[in-house]
C-alpha cells in the first residue's frame, strides 16, 4: 500500500487528503522528508509536517516554496538553528516591496516572518537575512534599519556598506550612537556618501573609519574636510598612508603633507601622477626644505629637548605646575606638553593625543593629574586643546568641574 501511494505521489498524481496524511505520518523518515520537500504537496500536509519531530523534515518545509505561509511563521520559532537558517534564505528573497502595514494576509505573514528572522537569537540566521537584503532597493526600511543597528559586525556591515534603503539621516544617527568597532568603517565603504555623513565619520574620531574613507575611491571628499584630516594626521600617523595614496589630492593637501609626512611615504607623495607640474614642483621644494631642516635638527640633536628639560627640572624639584600656563601664554606649546607629560607621569604621545582630541573633559582631567590649580584649566583648554569658548568647562567654586573618579576614567580611556 505504501509503495503504491509513493509511486502515485512521485508521478505527481493528486492524492486524497487521507492518503497524503498517511505518508506524512509514516515512521520512515525518508518518506516524510520526500513529502516535505515536494513542490506540489498539499498545503495542509506541509503545515502538518512543519511540526515534525525530525529537524531535517522541518528544514525541508522551511526551504519548500510551496509551504503555506502559516507554516513559515511557525518555523520562525523553531528550536533548530539550521531550520531557521533555511527559512531565512527563502523568506528573505520575498522581501522586495514588503511593508509593516500590509493589508493582504499572506504578505502580512511574510513580513512578520521576515521581521522575526531579522531579530533571531542566532547570528547565522540574522546574517543570512542581512546578506540577502543588502542590495535590495525596495527592502522593508524598518527591517533594514534594525539590521543596520545589530551589535554583530557580520550582520550590520553588509547592510551599512551597501543598502540603498538607508537614508542620510539613518547613517548619521547610527554613527552618533557610538556603535561597536568596525561599524563606522562599514559605512565608509559605501559607493556614495553625502558630505554630512563624511563629516560625521570624521567627527566620530574613529581613525580606522576615516582611513577607510580615504581609501574609498568611489566618494568625493571636499577639500576642506581633506585638509582637516591632513592636519589630524600630524599626530594620528596611521592616516598619512591612505592620504598619500588617495585617488585625487588637492594642491593644498599635498603641500601640507610634504611638511610632515613620514619619511617612508615621501617617495610615494613625490611620484603622484595627479599633481600638476606647478604643484609637483612646490611639493618637491617643500620636501627639500624639510630634509634640510631635518639635517639641521640632527646636527643639533645633542641639544636639550623640551621633554628632557622638563624631566631635568622635575628631578631638581623646580618644575612648577604654574609653568604650564606660562609656557602656553608664551606660545611654547611643545614645552607645555612636555611639562604636562612629566607632571602627570604620562607619555608625550598620550598628552598629545588628549591635546588633539577636542575633548574639554579630558583636558581638565589632564590638568588635574598634572597638579594644576582649577583656575589654570581655562588656558589649557583654550590654548592647548583649541576648545571654543562656548564649550570650555569652568571651575566651580574654586574646584574642578569633574569628580576624581570621572577624571581618572577619562585618563585611563586615553591610555
Amino acid at each position: 500500500m505504501l509503495r503504491e501511494l509513493l509511486e502515485k505521489f512521485r508521478k505527481g498524481k493528486t492524492l486524497e487528503y487521507d492518503e497524503a496524511k498517511e505518508l506524512a505520518q509514516n515512521e520512515d523518515l525518508a518518506v516524510r522528508h520526500e513529502v516535505a520537500e515536494h513542490p506540489k504537496a498539499q498545503p495542509e500536509i506541509l503545515y502538518f509536517l512543519a511540526a515534525d519531530k525530525a529537524a531535517s523534515v522541518r528544514a525541508a518545509i522551511a526551504g519548500n516554496e510551496a509551504a503555506p505561509r502559516q507554516a513559515d511563521v511557525l518555523l520562525t520559532k523553531d528550536a533548530d538553528e539550521g531550520v531557521r537558517s533555511q527559512l531565512a534564505t527563502k523568506i528573505s528573497k520575498l522581501a522586495p516591496g514588503l511593508t509593516a502595514n500590509e493589508v493582504d494576509k499572506i504578505r502580512q505573514m511574510t513580513y512578520e516572518a521576515l521581521e522575526t528572522l531579522a531579530r533571531d537569537q542566532a547570528i547565522k540566521v540574522r546574517r543570512i537575512v542581512a546578506e540577502t537584503l543588502k542590495d535590495m532597493a525596495d527592502a522593508p526600511p524598518e527591517v533594514i534599519r534594525h539590521l543596520a543597528e545589530d551589535s554583530e559586525l557580520v550582520v550590520c556591515a553588509p547592510v551599512l556598506a551597501n543598502s540603498p534603503v538607508l537614508t542620510e539621516r539613518d547613517l548619521i544617527e547610527i554613527i552618533s550612537l557610538n556603535p561597536s568597532e568596525g561599524t563606522i568603517s562599514a559605512i565608509s565603504k559605501r559607493t556614495s556618501l553625502p558630505d554630512d555623513v563624511m563629516e560625521q565619520i570624521f567627527a566620530s574620531n574613529d581613525t580606522a573609519a576615516v582611513a577607510q574613507l580615504l581609501g574609498n575611491g568611489s566618494v568625493s571628499i571636499k577639500e576642506d574636510l581633506l585638509e582637516r584630516i591632513c592636519d589630524k594626521s600630524r599626530t594620528v600617523k596611521s592616516l598619512q598612508n591612505p592620504l598619500v595614496h588617495r585617488t585625487t589630492l588637492p594642491k593644498g593637501v599635498a603641500l601640507r603633507l610634504a611638511d610632515f609626512v613620514a619619511d617612508h611615504l615621501i617617495k610615494a607623495l613625490l611620484s603622484r601622477k595627479d599633481l600638476d607640474p606647478e604643484t609637483a614642483e612646490a611639493v618637491r621644494e617643500e620636501v627639500s626644505w624639510r630634509l634640510d631642516l631635518a639635517a639641521e635638527d640632527e646636527a643639533a640633536a645633542n641639544e636639550e629637548s623640551p621633554y628632557d628639560k622638563a624631566k631635568r627640572l622635575h628631578a631638581d624639584g623646580e618644575l612648577d605646575p604654574e609653568m604650564v600656563g606660562s609656557a602656553l601664554k608664551a606660545g611654547q606649546k611643545e614645552y607645555a606638553i612636555a611639562a604636562l607629560a612629566v607632571l602627570a607621569k604620562m607619555s608625550m604621545a598620550t598628552v598629545e593625543k588628549i591635546a588633539m582630541s577636542e575633548n574639554a573633559k579630558a583636558l581638565v582631567a589632564l590638568s588635574w593629574r598634572a597638579g594644576l590649580v582649577p583656575d589654570n584649566i581655562l588656558i589649557v583648554q583654550k590654548r592647548l586643546g583649541a576648545i571654543t569658548p562656548n564649550k570650555v568647562l569652568r571651575p566651580e567654586g574654586g574646584q574642578f568641574p569633574l569628580n576624581d573618579d570621572e577624571m581618572d576614567w577619562l585618563l585611563e580611556f586615553f591610555g
